[in-house]
């Protein structure tokens, strides 16, 4: 029987892009991705998948509904994110003021603010020619990154993190202590490396 995994991918990355490293990755296994929007974990939830999965700001919005998963069902994070901010003390190495500005860009030019964002995220290899999903989401998104944090105290013992020790948005040092099943490896916030690395730890 074919194991089908469900993602939430991150902030501006094109859900069709991510399915497809994952494809590649994990042959024979089934992936299903959603953009990071207001439903994403309710549709996650109801997909009936084997192994639940949350790249950056999809991650975030998993442990946020931690608790909404049932306990039976692995939960896998590459580039997990606890908070997002520099200010909220959990590894983001983003300034408010920065995230701010951002998003009055994404207001005015979303493209520019797109391209701001994969520079510096050293992702320098997404495509820019067109929104990735609906310009509302993307809002969304950002005003979730700013506001939204983990509960530092959770359980986090069943989740599977997969940390990029060059990421430049997260401390990783700072947020490994946070997941008993982390793996930190060489790489930056790229869900293609991240995405190798569970591969190799699942074949």
């Amino acid at each position: 029987m074919t194991e089908t995994w469900a993602w939430i991918s991150g902030w501006a990355i094109q859900p069709e892009r991510f399915q497809s490293v994952l494809e590649k990755a994990l042959p024979g296994t089934q992936q299903i991705v959603l953009h990071p929007g207001p439903d994403a974990v309710d549709q996650i939830l109801s997909t009936n998948a084997q192994r639940i999965g949350g790249y950056s700001l999809g991650s975030l919005l998993l442990l946020n509904a931690f608790e909404q998963i049932p306990e039976n069902i692995p939960l896998v994070c590459m580039a997990p994110i606890l908070g997002f901010c520099l200010e909220d003390q959990l590894g983001g190495t983003t300034s408010k003021e920065s995230l701010d500005k951002l998003h009055s860009r994404l207001h005015a030019k979303p493209s520019s603010a797109i391209r701001l964002f994969y520079r510096l995220a050293k992702m320098h290899d997404e495509p820019t020619e067109a929104l990735p999903y609906c310009a509302e989401d993307l809002d969304w998104g950002l005003t979730m990154l700013s506001e939204t944090t983990v509960d530092k105290h959770l359980d986090l013992s069943r989740v599977e993190a997969w940390i990029g020790r060059e990421d430049p948005l997260i401390q990783s040092n700072v947020i490994a202590p946070y997941f008993e099943r982390r793996h930190i490896t060489p790489s930056l916030h790229s869900y293609r490396d991240l995405a190798e690395h569970v591969a190799s730890a699942s074949s």
